[in-house]
């Protein structure tokens, strides 16, 4: 029956995930002690929640965690019997009306096994560092743990003597504690995924950088080791608010308050959590973080935490857009030739990778973390680069910032994408994004030319594997010494004659601005 219902959808809105909210968190009250040794942490959750239907409230916690009390916030009565738990799920009963309000309240304690890492960083140090994604949240605090569930969420995190404590959202003010510990609060106003819903701690050194100057952009910041420090506020993240301010102007505001650039013990070579993005402390030691990494970063703040997939299953919506706005950061800082270059290496990897074999959106995938593939990434890069080509840069960028303005705050699929980008073009592209999005790998052409008495004949052959399909390339271009030809290529075999060539050009090429993500072999015939 799921398999039937999801062939009767558009498959550009098919969403494919087993996992599905039940009711609307609203709002997650959190707050944390680290303990001074050892890695038992103490925590209380306080969810607020909509209720839309009669089913229970159902969170996932670990069970390595122990659950010490339960409750409705703001009512006497303990939930005792009332709150079930299997394994890690945790079930409480309402009987509460539809739109309803109502606030749970869990405390727990344990020593987390994942998504809370407490250690000794590279250097040594003792640190705590928060790494959710996918859905690793539930690892360390009780949460409908899935993307298209977002809510705000304030953070309360008591920490060590000597400690710096940093979380998604505004600091509100930090106090200080018996024992001289501190208790860091934050908050973030806008609704973000749980995924990003992290904090981490440790003693870090703390630089601000110049405040963006443009009017929708946010301060910026970066926290490091100590011993770090200068490498990484000279280094990869010297021009990190310009690389907000080329953003906003492309797209539009900066969607959060400000923005934290944090090393960390995250398990990726960077994560974008929504205003304080983590990176991986190795790269910090051994001295390779680079500024692509930090713009693909930045890049998800509007792409993946303020625009956020409805689905995993559309991650292209949040790796795809952040590796291309990566690769345009790199074209305006190098030029046309920089652009290229990214764009070509991803592209190389796409023909090597086994996933290629596989659409984009792909329902089948079951394992999340193998949904960072390059698909997802260089592929949905492709994607988006294909379509700036096919209709043009106004239409391209118009159609992004309606995107952006249509879903900030919110959830898409790969369906609403295609609506805006048709809105911004005025053009028919549903063609386009079911070719680009549901057809496994790219075309693969044999092209044969001849030319005689300033006639130039070519022909086409789209040889790719038969799983992959059959491609659609309008306007193919052509170059043949300095002029540039236009071919449509519609169908497995397409032809044409161009009667104003000059000269016999020494060499055919085909896409030579590269708009294609494709490979082609040339030869001429006599």
């Amino acid at each position: 029956m799921i398999l039937l219902l999801l062939a009767l959808q558009d498959p550009l809105a098919v969403r494919a995930d087993t996992v599905r909210p039940v009711h609307d968190a609203l709002h997650y009250e959190l707050s944390i002690s680290v303990p001074d040794t050892g890695t038992r942490i103490r925590g209380e959750a306080e969810v607020t929640w909509r209720i839309t239907s009669t089913a229970p409230i159902r969170l996932a916690l670990d069970s390595v965690f122990t659950v010490s009390r339960a409750a409705w916030s703001g009512e006497r009565r303990m939930l005792r019997r009332e709150w079930i738990r299997r394994g890690d799920l945790i079930e409480i009963p309402q009987r509460r009306r539809v739109g309803d309000t109502v606030v749970t309240r869990l405390e727990y304690a344990g020593s987390p096994r994942d998504g809370l890492v407490i250690h000794a960083d590279v250097h040594g140090d003792r640190t705590a560092f928060a790494d959710n994604w996918p859905d690793r949240a539930h690892r360390w605090f009780p949460a409908q743990d899935h993307p298209s569930d977002k809510a705000t969420v304030s953070f309360n995190v008591e920490v060590p003597r000597g400690w710096r404590a940093i979380a998604v959202g505004a600091l509100e003010r930090v106090d200080t504690l018996p024992g001289e510990r501190t208790l860091w609060h934050y908050r973030m106003a806008e609704p973000v995924p749980v995924y990003t819903m992290v904090f981490g701690a440790g003693v870090l050194s703390v630089t601000r950088l110049a405040d963006a100057t443009c009017p929708h952009c946010a301060p910026s910041s970066v926290w490091a080791y100590p011993e770090d420090s200068v490498f990484a506020v000279t280094g990869p993240f010297r021009r990190a608010p310009e690389i907000v301010r080329y953003f906003a102007r492309l797209v539009g505001p900066f969607p959060y308050a400000g923005l934290a650039h944090v090393e960390s013990s995250t398990l990726f070579g960077g994560m974008e959590n929504a205003s304080a993005i983590f990176y991986n402390e190795k790269a910090y030691a051994d001295r390779t973080m680079d500024e692509q990494t930090v713009a693909h970063e930045t890049a998800h703040q509007w792409f993946g935490d303020a625009v956020t997939e409805s689905d995993w299953h559309h991650l292209w919506l949040s790796e795809g857009f952040a590796t291309y706005f990566a690769a345009l950061w790199a074209g305006h800082v190098g030029g046309d030739t920089a652009l290229e270059r990214v764009m070509q290496g991803g592209a190389a990897s796409v023909f090597t990778s086994p996933v290629t074999d596989r659409p984009i959106l792909d329902s089948a995938a079951d394992n999340l973390m193998g949904l960072l593939n390059s698909n997802n990434y260089p592929k949905g890069a492709w994607v988006l680069h294909q379509l700036r080509g096919l209709i043009g840069d106004s239409a391209f960028f118009r159609g992004i910032a309606t995107y952006y303005t249509r879903y900030r705050n919110g959830n898409a699929l790969s369906s609403d994408f295609a609506a805006a980008m048709e809105a911004g073009s005025g053009q028919d592209l549903h063609w386009y994004f079911m070719q680009a999005l549901t057809q496994p790998g790219y075309p693969v052409l044999e092209v044969r030319w001849s030319y005689a008495e300033h006639h130039l004949s070519v022909a086409v052959r789209q040889v790719q594997k038969a799983a992959w399909g059959t491609y659609r390339i309008p306007g193919l271009e052509l170059r043949a010494g300095e002029r540039i030809y236009r071919l449509d290529l519609t169908g497995p075999d397409a032809s044409a004659d161009f009667d104003d060539v000059p000269a016999e050009p020494a060499a055919l090429e085909v896409d030579p601005h590269g708009h294609w993500l494709l490979q082609a072999t040339v030869s001429r015939v006599e």
